[in-house]
């Protein structure tokens, strides 16, 4: 009896065995069949397209003057028409002379992005004087700090971020520095003014205090390199450079001294002249051309009522601030001056004016930097009335060429 229960246990659990195995709960294991093949000649991979030619480059050391413009060889074996405008090419180089300066550029740029005039000059003398080499170089690159001229991009940021150019802030001092006093509210704040009173004179207390209690730095590092950080085409067909740039990250002193212009930016001359010509086109930066065959196009940087906020500060520069000697009421005149001594590779004073002409429909944009020695012969914006004058009593005659070309 014990061993057929014995037996029987044994066949349940094995029946239990096979059943856990063959049951209908798991699915019964099916042949693998081979993949899909389609026969017939080895598939090729499509050749990758050849990438696209170089941009050519313009050799300036060999322009010629050809009738009414300029040639200049091309990197390609061709040759190209100069967007140069003689008359203004030979008005800022003789500005240059007058100047005397161990070193000095400027550019003129029509609205467009049409350089007109791009000239530099240095002289072996540290203190300057009348025997002068050309050097083009002078204009495309960056050899000198931004200064005041920075305070157009620190404008910039706080109108974005919400300061009216009207409102009065409260400051003391600010005429040559920044200071730890300069940052917050004090008892020596004896006079208010207006942001557009802080631009349009170059006060850096003002631009300093504001930058501090309104700004984060990241938000002026990002208008910093929208307005003058962006890489040149290769297309203009020349090196060139708009700025350096290295601004604080911290809000400390360093980063309102930075606002003010004192340090953190450097700008070339072209760069100048492609922030000024942001204001004068509401926001659109042209993007610069050399070769009269490029086609004109512009970036958006910066929001058209901001860029017209500052341009009411520009305007104010050269009618009761600081370029005001040169230009007052009597010239229509957008700009802003920037003035910084450094002393390597030896002492210079830079003498700074961006802007631009008619100030309510500008003709023409205008850069210049003048490295003085201390005893100097031009500003930076004595230069620029002049070439300014020139260029419209010239426009007429310059757009009736560019048509006809």
């Amino acid at each position: 009896m014990r061993r057929a229960v014995l037996l029987a246990g044994g066949a349940l659990i094995a029946g239990v065995f096979v059943f856990s195995r063959h049951g209908a709960s798991e699915p019964t294991a099916v042949k693998a069949q081979p993949a899909a093949m389609i026969t017939g000649a080895p598939l090729v991979e499509a050749p990758k397209p050849a990438p696209a030619p170089a941009a050519p480059t313009v050799d300036l050391d060999r322009i010629e003057r050809v009738g009414d413009h300029y040639e200049a060889p091309l990197s390609n074996g061709k040759r190209a028409v100069l967007t140069l405008d003689p008359v203004l090419q030979e008005q800022a180089e003789k500005l240059l002379d007058q100047a005397r300066a161990p070193r000095g550029a400027i550019v003129a740029m029509a609205p467009d992005g049409r350089i007109l005039a791009l000239a530099g000059r240095r002289t072996e003398e540290p203190k300057g004087g009348t025997k002068g080499i050309a050097d083009w170089h002078l204009a495309t690159e960056v050899w000198a700090p931004a200064a005041s001229v920075f305070k157009l991009v620190t404008a910039s940021a706080l109108v974005e971020a919400g300061v009216a150019p009207e409102d009065k802030v409260c400051y003391h001092g600010g005429i040559r520095s920044v200071n730890e006093s300069n940052l917050t509210d004090g008892k020596h704040d004896g006079r208010c003014e207006s942001l557009i009173y802080g631009v349009a004179h170059s006060n850096n207390a003002i631009l300093g205090k504001l930058a501090y209690q309104k700004l984060q730095p990241s938000a002026l590092d990002s208008v910093a390199h929208d307005l003058v950080g962006t890489a040149m085409p290769a297309s203009l067909g020349v090196k060139a450079t708009g700025s350096e740039l290295s601004l604080p990250h911290d809000k400390n002193l360093a980063f309102a001294q930075s606002a003010a212009g004192f340090q953190g930016a450097r700008l070339s001359v072209l760069g100048g002249a492609l922030l000024a010509a942001t204001f004068a086109d509401g926001g659109e930066q042209p993007v610069p051309r050399l070769i009269a065959d490029e086609q004109p196009s512009t970036r958006h940087v910066l929001p058209a009522d901001v860029a017209k906020a500052v341009s009411r500060m520009m305007i104010g520069t050269c009618e009761f601030g600081s370029a005001a000697k040169s230009f007052g009421k009597k010239q229509s005149v957008a700009g802003k001056t920037g003035t910084l001594a450094t002393s390597e590779p030896f002492y210079m004073e830079h003498s700074w004016f961006v802007g631009y002409a008619p100030a309510d429909k500008p003709e023409i944009i205008v850069s210049v930097l003048l490295g003085n020695p201390e005893n100097w012969h031009l500003r930076g914006h004595e230069a620029a009335r002049k070439l300014i004058d020139r260029a419209i009593r010239r426009a007429p005659d310059r757009e009736a060429r560019v048509g006809v070309r």
